[in-house]
């Protein structure tokens, strides 16, 4: 096979297991050679894809870290390469799995053999995945399929990436206008199952905004129009699927008829994915940090799949000897929100972008896509300005060029961290601190964000296992068992590392542009709220 070692344990894609035609490359600062084929080429062209250029991958973490001004434009081809490695790898392992599981079954007695095939019921079944491993051996649209989908799950970002989504529209106004929408018919249904299912769940969907996801769908379903099997409508609704559950694959398609929807999109988007591993990567390396590294090579050589009985579904698995690499993977991600994503700088900007949302409450991002892919980090100011500003908003106009422009930013006057298992036993000081800080006119904002491990349920919290990733072991007669990952990972059981992290910032200067001394403001929220009872006997000693 075509596969040969680059730095940091990262392989280029075998070429003949894919079964796709590469015509070019590009060289990447983290992957170094990323290839592609003549229809990646025409879509990463077009206009909506070129888009990422110009929108950094982590919003203003440069005002923090100097050297990430890396955009969403290599990250997506990052990912794309990524999830093409691990595609490959798991069909590797599956095969040697398989050849594995046949070759003991010869010389273990039958009624072992057996018993492997009932836990298979409870667990997850390694032996009736054949017939799918067939298909992605064979099914070069497969791959295309989601190539594509890693290529382009990002594509509809907001300027500022994840930050811009505070201007979104909500999910009530977005359900209003889904019949107007210019895209298929197939996508209307799946935006309307959507919200179905966030009323089931009892969301308020005047309270929640809708995400850049929403948009990906949009674009995808705009670009891909073209005679050619992998950039026509079909292709674009399978991509979609891939994306979102809620999208059903194009009927007598490889990826209806082969089931997989439910694996390609653990690969793009799960708790173990090509998203998740080039962001940390690649963040760190542009941040100029080492917090977020982790051993992709090992990951990649430990996965596998398995058929869920009840779901009737495929999901990721992990042998049992990478679970440490993954272990490994998750407390980088964890640090590198705790160190990066959740710096007070970076939430600085947030707390900002927040202030400026209430000062224009009628903007929003366009729904209309023509309109919304004009929008980048470059052009977003101008867009505010010539749309929603006036001589009466010279507070927001102000604010922007500080955030934007200057560097201006606002200052920190409190913080505080809780274990979320403790949040109803410590008080938070927050809501006396706001009331203080507002009632004197200073301009201000709560930012509150949470860091956790990972999302997978303890072990014993639940009769039945949530998860779906599961660990690959082997007993004494070489047989493969599933079991899940919260009964081998000490990590998944730690209830204490989640942690909420509550900030407090205040503007440099009132709505009436007056100034605003934050160390004054600090000293006084320490006197009154935080340590009032030692002010009080500093009064009376005096």
């Amino acid at each position: 096979m075509a596969m040969t070692a680059v730095q940091k344990r990262y392989f280029t894609i075998d070429k003949n297991t894919s079964k796709l035609v590469f015509t070019g490359k590009i060289r990447d600062s983290l992957h170094d050679t990323v290839p592609f084929t003549e229809a990646e080429k025409t879509i990463i062209n077009t206009k909506e894809f070129q888009r990422l250029r110009r929108i950094t991958q982590t919003a203003f973490t440069y005002y923090a870290f100097p050297g990430a001004t890396h955009t969403r434009f290599e990250h997506s081809l990052g990912v794309m390469h990524v999830a093409t490695l691990m595609l490959h790898t798991i069909m590797t392992n599956q095969r040697r799995l398989l050849e594995s599981l046949d070759f003991a079954k010869e010389s273990t007695p039958d009624h072992i053999f057996q018993n492997m095939l009932e836990n298979e019921k409870s667990y997850g079944s390694l032996t009736l995945t054949e017939n799918v491993l067939h298909f992605l051996e064979t099914s070069p649209y497969l791959f295309q399929c989601l190539r594509f989908a890693a290529l382009l799950h990002d594509v509809g970002h907001a300027p500022f990436s994840h930050s811009g989504e505070k201007f979104m529209i909500s999910w009530e106004s977005f359900s209003e206008k889904i019949d107007e929408l210019e895209c298929p018919l197939w996508l209307k249904l799946a935006f309307k199952l959507k919200i179905s299912k966030l009323k089931e769940n009892f969301q308020n969907l005047t309270e929640i905004k809708i995400r850049h996801e929403v948009y990906t769908l949009l674009i995808v379903s705009k670009i891909f129009k073209y005679d050619d099997e992998y950039l026509s409508e079909k292709m674009a609704q399978d991509i979609c699927a891939i994306l979102d559950l809620s999208v059903k694959p194009y009927s007598g398609n490889d990826l209806e008829k082969s089931g997989l929807q439910n694996l390609l999109h653990e690969i793009v988007s799960g708790e173990i994915d090509a998203d998740r591993m080039d962001y940390l990567l690649r963040d760190s390396r542009e941040c100029g940090i080492v917090y977020g590294y982790f051993d992709l090579g090992r990951i990649l050589d430990s996965l596998g799949f398995y058929y869920d009985y009840k779901k009737n579904k495929f999901h990721l698995a992990l042998r049992r000897s990478g679970l440490s690499a993954f272990e490994d993977f998750l407390r980088a991600r964890w640090s590198m929100y705790q160190q990066v994503y959740f710096h007070k700088t970076v939430t600085a900007c947030e707390a900002m972008l927040q202030n400026i949302n209430k000062q224009l409450p009628h903007f929003n991002l366009p729904l209309d896509l023509n309109e919304y892919l004009l929008l980048d980090d470059n052009s977003f100011y101008r867009y505010i300005e010539t749309k929603y500003l006036n001589d009466s908003n010279s507070y927001t106009k102000e604010l922007l060029n500080d955030l934007i422009y200057n560097r201006k930013l606002w200052k920190r006057v409190y913080e505080e961290c809780i274990p979320k298992n403790a949040i109803r036993l410590i008080p938070s000081l927050c809501p006396a601190i706001l009331n203080f800080v507002q009632s004197s006119d200073f301009p201000s904002e709560l930012i509150e964000n949470s860091t956790n491990l990972t999302n997978f349920s303890p072990k014993g919290k639940e009769t039945s296992s949530k998860n779906n990733l599961k660990i690959i072991i082997k007993d004494v007669h070489s047989l493969k068992y599933l079991e899940p990952v919260e009964q081998h990972s000490s990590l998944i059981n730690k209830s204490d590392e989640e942690i909420i992290i509550r900030r407090i910032y205040v503007s440099r200067y009132k709505l009436n542009h007056e100034e605003i001394n934050s160390k004054e403001i600090q000293k006084k929220i320490s006197e009154k709220i935080i340590n009032p009872d030692q002010s009080l006997n500093q009064f009376d000693n005096n």
